[in-house]
């Protein structure tokens, strides 16, 4: 039997990615009886797409790496239509930000995929107004889907959370959200000392910077003070360099935890109280799940940056930052946090659209639009690219067979390829935890769509 979409993410320890596409996946299954398959975009997927024939193809991030960009354009050349969603899809009206947003790491800037589903109609103005100007893309408005799981999927229990660490006696949790400093601090985006390939000015770029140690120094002394409180270091998911974090070193201290990807945001966020911030999306998430937030920005606070950070209070100080704590857990809320609701409603409308959990529907069914749609026949692909992409996989997993059933050979450089080391396979995609995942999905969105009168098959 023909297999109608094939999927392909990069990981699964990181729910991120697949919590933008699984809820629209087993909507188009049990909506519309679709058979869809799902793999890791590391595979050999030329062979993969070969075996399985599809009609479509999905990626919740069709230009996060270079393997999901090669995907997307085997796809155009073999006449297989490609829906892609957003992963960062907070854009702000900066054309170097809409550009790094919007192309990632296609640099050829072609538009390959049949279908780009956007959070928000602001996005899709400014990919208008900055690099879409004639209107020739395909842009859809679908609503952040990656948001719907808030309203659907259950949740860890900070008990069960608490007991799982052996961290049962802390009644009382913050959670630290992190930042990607490396940005600023590490050599990735400089060259000669100076910043490149940023969408921010270079004295942004200083500030905030400057920033990461004051930052640190305030976070070591709340959680030093708060010696009753568990606080949970939640570091930036594509964190690379932990030395340069705002959390450097707070690992020693007694009363905190840390994650990068071992647990799911979601959950980190559901077992806190309370949610702290330098600057983050993750601010709405926890605005979903009722929890309050505020920022601590010691040096500055006026660099360009995403209107989420406009609903939360910010604080410059420990002493200001304490007295909010102190706050929350005498009476539960906190005022500047309070006064802020109403500016949080329109926020949470202009970064995903909709917060009712049925983004995803609206998302599958423009894509079965797209499905139902007339095939179109392939291009002409004059640079030999399909063929080329086919016998470069092909040598990759020769060489990978090879490794794997003589492992000395890994000491040979021939047989040693960057994009194949068998440990970042493992770390990043596991097909267990996938159909995990999947599981869990499907049986929540059940009583989701019961919940609320949906009728799917």
């Amino acid at each position: 039997m023909r297999t109608d979409i094939l999927n392909f993410e990069f990981s699964t320890r990181s729910t991120r990615d697949i919590g933008i596409v699984e809820p629209v996946l087993c909507y188009l299954e049990m909506k519309y009886s679709l058979n869809i398959k799902r793999f890791c975009c590391r595979g050999n997927f030329p062979e993969i797409i070969r075996k399985h024939n599809p009609k479509m193809v999905i990626l919740a991030n069709g230009i996060g790496t270079k393997y999901t960009v090669e995907i997307v354009k085997y796809c155009y050349y073999k006449g297989i239509k490609v829906v892609t969603f957003i992963s960062e899809g907070d854009c702000v009206d900066m054309k170097e930000n809409v550009e790094i947003l919007f192309w990632g790491n296609n640099t050829e800037r072609i538009f390959y995929e049949n279908l780009n589903l956007q959070w928000s109609q602001k996005n899709i103005d400014y990919i208008r107004k900055y690099i879409d100007p004639e209107k020739k893309y395909n842009l859809k408005l679908s609503g952040g889907t990656g948001f719907d799981r808030y309203k659907f999927l259950p949740l860890l229990d900070k008990k069960v959370f608490l007991k799982k660490y052996n961290l049962e006696k802390y009644s009382e949790v913050i959670g630290l959200g992190g930042f990607p400093f490396y940005f600023f601090l590490s050599d990735m985006y400089k060259k000669d000392g100076q910043f490149v390939n940023m969408h921010l000015d270079p004295d942004a770029c200083i500030a905030m910077a400057e920033s990461k140690e004051p930052l640190r120094l305030i976070y070591k002394k709340i959680i030093i003070n708060n010696p009753d409180k568990l606080f949970i270091l939640k570091y930036h998911p594509m964190e690379l360099y932990k030395e340069l974090s705002e959390f450097h070193e707070l690992e020693e201290l007694p009363n905190t935890i840390s994650f990068v990807k071992e647990e799911r945001i979601e959950d980190i966020i559901n077992v806190s109280d309370l949610w702290i911030s330098f600057e983050s999306t993750t601010c709405l998430e926890a605005w979903l799940l009722g929890k309050q937030t505020f920022l601590i920005n010691p040096e500055r606070s006026d660099f360009p940056r995403s209107k989420i950070a406009d609903g939360s209070p910010v604080f410059k100080t420990f002493e200001d930052s304490q007295k909010a704590i102190d706050t929350y857990f005498s009476s539960g809320n906190i005022p500047e946090f309070q006064a802020l609701e109403s500016k949080r409603e329109f926020i949470i409308k202009n970064a995903i659209d909709s917060s009712d959990g049925k983004n995803h529907i609206r998302a599958a069914d423009f894509i079965k639009e797209v499905f139902d749609s007339p095939q179109t026949s392939a291009p002409v692909d004059k640079e030999g690219f399909v063929n080329k992409i086919v016998k470069e996989y092909k040598a990759r997993y020769f060489k990978k067979s090879i490794r794997k059933n003589l492992p000395f050979l890994k000491l040979i450089p021939a047989f040693s390829h960057p994009y194949l080391a068998d440990r970042m396979e493992n770390l990043e995609y596991n097909s267990a935890d996938r159909q995990k995942f999947y599981t869990t999905y499907r049986e929540a969105l059940k009583k989701f769509y019961s919940a609320e009168n949906i009728h799917v098959n």
